[in-house]
């Protein structure tokens, strides 16, 4: 028999198959159809679309639910079995009444029974129950202990019957929770690769400049006009953003390899992503009120198992068949469960609060970052024109434009920390686990 509770099955995905970390994961080198395979760099929704078509687990998830209807289909043929055989018990009891009988008229007869002959009719209907009521006793003693092995049995695999249903219906919220958080997590990881490739693009233009800097401080230097530990100052800055850009290319390796382990291709496959556009409307999220709890309360699948786990104790402390301490624990049952009810309440309250908060702070810190954005770039445009007339040199204006493009990194992470709070809210608002994407987000640094 097949048997998953809802919340060890996000922890099963979770372990068995989705598990990234910031050391070299092993990954399934699946290999894609070659008619699949997309040349060129990929957008967010093309890689969203091969995540869902190709990744492994959906495969998995299908099989298992499969086997779950599998098994409802053996106990519905069992159960069908059962009652088939009681129905086989009665029909032979029928039969054996019938015969006794039907039997017992041809006995008086065969016997010659005359009323005048000296013979009593209760003699005769003594010799006529020994010889032919043993048969239907026997059947009625069959048919009673069919019904009672039926009975037993029946209870036993409705009970397993039910448990698969309960099964069929998680790993239908397990399917429905996966495609959801398949787009997100996709949309996590693509918005992380557009924003380390442009920084390593920054911290290689840094490089260059630490190193013009290094060539400045080595002339001052032989000059006399700069101390020694200025010279070494310089050195280290240069030592330390290659190895900055280092770390930031094994970062980008390890994003790429996920993007690719998730679309169902080789992990080392050639991957050039396109980063999302970022250019929206501030929206900062609606206040918290008893409707926005009710409707995210109303919409959570973890809250209708534990009430599913109330409603099957309570009907089991109404078995007569049970005894007082098999009663006593169910009842224990649904104490655990309403307990448990009460502080799965008070987490999406708390979850609901925190998503609330988040949009706002990234509400904000998005529009932080596009004054920024604008004060840079009018800066640097003053600056240019300052180059241009001889009044500030190269290196100053090439800080400058360095300096605007880690503005521009900065928006364009606050545009992508903005979305995915909204997204995260939008899940959360319809119900959608989101322990798989949370360990994304927390072994990505996000």
């Amino acid at each position: 028999m097949v048997k998953f509770k809802y919340g060890k099955m996000s922890a099963l995905l979770l372990a068995g198959v989705l598990t990234f970390g910031m050391a070299t994961p092993t990954f399934a080198k699946t290999v894609v159809a070659e008619e699949e395979t997309l040349e060129g760099p990929m957008t967010l929704e093309e890689i969203q679309k091969q995540v869902l078509k190709n990744n492994r687990l959906k495969t998995t998830l299908e099989l298992n639910y499969k086997k779950v209807l599998s098994g409802l289909d053996a106990i519905d043929d069992g159960l069908s079995d059962l009652k088939d055989a009681q129905d086989s018990a009665a029909h032979a009891r029928r039969k054996a009444g019938e015969a006794a009988s039907a039997g017992k008229s041809a006995i008086d007869g065969a016997l010659g029974y005359d009323p005048g002959a000296g013979l009593s009719e209760n003699t005769l209907g003594v010799v006529s129950s020994g010889l032919l009521s043993g048969s239907a006793k026997t059947a009625s003693a069959l048919e009673d202990m069919t019904d009672s092995i039926a009975d037993s049995k029946r209870d036993e695999l409705e009970d397993q019957q039910q448990e698969l249903k309960n099964t069929k219906q998680d790993l239908n919220k397990t399917q429905e929770d996966w495609n959801n958080q398949a787009l997100i997590v996709s949309q996590l990881l693509v918005v992380k690769t557009a924003q380390v490739e442009k920084g390593i693009g920054l911290l290689e233009e840094k490089q260059d400049l630490m190193e013009r800097l290094y060539t400045i401080e080595e002339k001052k230097e032989s000059l006399g006009l700069s101390l020694k530990t200025d010279l070494t100052q310089a050195k280290l800055s240069v030592t330390e953003t290659s190895k900055d850009i280092q770390d930031a290319k094994d970062g980008l390796t390890l994003l790429k390899r996920q993007l690719n382990d998730l679309m169902g291709k080789p992990i080392d496959e050639e991957l050039e992503v396109v980063a999302p556009d970022m250019a929206r409307v501030i929206e900062y999220a609606p206040e918290y009120s008893e409707e926005l709890l009710k409707e995210a309360t109303d919409k959570n699948y973890q809250l209708k198992t534990l009430r599913r786990d109330y409603q099957q104790a309570k009907k089991k402390t109404n078995d007569m068949t049970l005894y007082s301490g098999q009663i006593k624990a169910h009842e224990l049952d649904m104490d655990i469960s309403n307990v448990a009810i009460e502080n799965q309440k008070t987490t999406i309250a708390n979850d609901l609060k925190k998503k609330l908060d988040s949009i706002n702070k990234a509400a904000s810190a998005y529009q932080i970052q596009k004054d920024s954005y604008d004060k840079a770039k009018t800066q640097l445009e003053q600056q240019r024109k300052s180059a241009a007339l001889g009044m500030i040199s190269s290196v100053e204006i090439q800080a400058l434009e360095l300096q605007f493009k880690q503005a521009d990194l900065a928006l364009m992470s606050a545009a992508y920390d903005y979305d995915l709070a909204w997204e995260e809210y939008r899940l959360l608002m319809s119900g959608t686990s989101l322990d798989i994407y949370d360990t994304y987000k927390a072994q990505v640094g996000a």
